[in-house]
């Protein structure tokens, strides 16, 4: 009973810090603006008329851009107030300063020059004060290539509205077949994102609270609270009490940012948002999110465990706690290549390996659904490797949690492993 003690004490010291609150509060914060603010901006980016000369040195194709440019604002005005200039031959080029020097006035918000070699070469200039208006722009290129094409088109005797609806482009709808055989329509880039949103929630809480656990180890052994406790408790009480604690810890934050993610999942099913109505997120994949935390947090703590016993200094701590972190950043760097064919050999050997499976293996439920006995297996060998590494914890911590001084090496705490037999 004694263990329900320390677990107790771990968990309530846990949950109480300022750091616990302020991220249990951040992450659902930083998940509410990734659905929300999508809206918010639909809903605030200001709407004004732009003023637009097209200084066109061809003859006709300004106007034909003018004509194009029929969109409007939500009071109804139009978008684009467009004045058409003609400026055949040497006088092109003094429009077109005498326009880009009233965009620098402000009396002008775009100008458009189309020269007359630009039925040959294909170039004009957009020039505006706002450069990095990227959807205005991609329209103007749009409609002056139209205009353009139509000229040329009409030169060779075609009729243009004829060829575009000839070459319309074909619209093709991603969908993928569930496991159960159901052909479902996916938004794979709304997807993706869903992996690494998920992907780096794993990994920062696993992270978080496997430092946490060497963190608290380390600062008993400097205020010498741990002998007080020990004088009371065996070393694998201490151990167990801490890892169980931390870890329900770490699982209360978990369940708070699942219940935040299946409401935001909720909200998105019925929002107006295309890229969010398509993020349905299957409750399934939170329960996965809570197994994989579980498991992984259970395999690094009990080396974040190790580290903490086998240091006395918090700098000593930070060498050791660097070679286990590696290991995550792997899932991580390869992620990309994950998500391009999750059912690849790569993919499958890498979610089987323990130290790759939490983070690897919950992309691959995410995007692909993978045969149940894949799953059962990552499972099967993550649980074997956290028994075989609490099992080594256990042993080290119980020789190094008294040993101050001198940082071991790799080859001492293997002796000490052995002489904890």
């Amino acid at each position: 009973m004694k263990v329900m003690h320390v677990i107790r004490r771990e968990y309530v010291e846990n949950v109480r810090r300022k750091s616990f609150m302020i991220s249990t509060l951040l992450v659902p914060l930083v998940m509410a603006a990734f659905f929300v603010l999508p809206v918010v901006f639909a809903l605030f980016v200001p709407d004004r008329q732009y003023r637009v000369v097209v200084v066109d040195q061809v003859g006709g194709v300004g106007a034909e851009v003018a004509a194009a440019l029929v969109d409007t604002l939500k009071s109804g005005e139009t978008k684009y107030a467009v004045q058409s200039i003609e400026a055949p031959g040497e006088r092109f080029d003094a429009e077109r300063e005498a326009r880009i020097a009233a965009v620098q006035d402000g009396e002008v918000d775009i100008v458009v020059a189309i020269p007359e070699a630009v039925l040959t070469d294909g170039k004009a200039e957009y020039v505006t004060r706002e450069a990095r208006n990227f959807n205005i722009f991609e329209r103007f290129t749009d409609v002056v290539s139209d205009a353009v094409i139509a000229r040329r088109l009409s030169a060779e005797g075609f009729d243009f509205a004829r060829v575009q609806a000839l070459t319309e482009p074909v619209d093709m709808e991603m969908s993928r077949v569930s496991a159960t055989g159901e052909v479902e329509e996916k938004n794979f880039l709304a997807e993706y994102g869903l992996v690494f949103i998920f992907v780096m929630i794993l990994y920062m809480a696993t992270l978080s609270w496997g430092i946490t656990i060497s963190r608290s180890i380390v600062e008993e052994k400097g205020s010498r609270v741990i002998e007080v406790l020990l004088s009371s408790l065996t070393p694998r009480d201490l151990m167990m009490g801490k890892l169980v604690g931390v870890g329900l810890a770490g699982m209360t934050q978990l369940s708070i940012w699942a219940l935040v993610g299946l409401a935001m999942s909720g909200y998105a099913a019925t929002s107006a948002v295309a890229m969010l109505s398509s993020l349905e997120i299957p409750p399934a994949v939170f329960g996965y999110l809570m197994l994989y935390f579980l498991l992984g947090f259970l395999l690094y703590s009990a080396l974040f465990m190790t580290v903490g016993a086998a240091c006395s200094t918090e700098q000593d701590a930070q060498q050791f706690q660097g070679l286990i972190t590696l290991p995550m950043i792997v899932p991580l760097m390869t992620l990309m290549l994950l998500i391009q064919n999750p059912a690849s050999t790569f993919a499958v050997v890498l979610s089987m390996i323990p130290l790759f499976a939490p983070m690897m293996m919950l992309a691959r439920i995410i995007l692909l659904e993978p045969p149940m006995w894949q799953i059962v297996l990552s499972v099967a060998l993550l649980l074997t490797a956290i028994y075989l590494s609490i099992v080594f914890a256990a042993r080290v911590f119980r020789v190094g949690i008294l040993i101050y001084g001198k940082r071991p090496n790799l080859r001492e705490l293997i002796h000490w492993y052995k002489l904890a037999k």
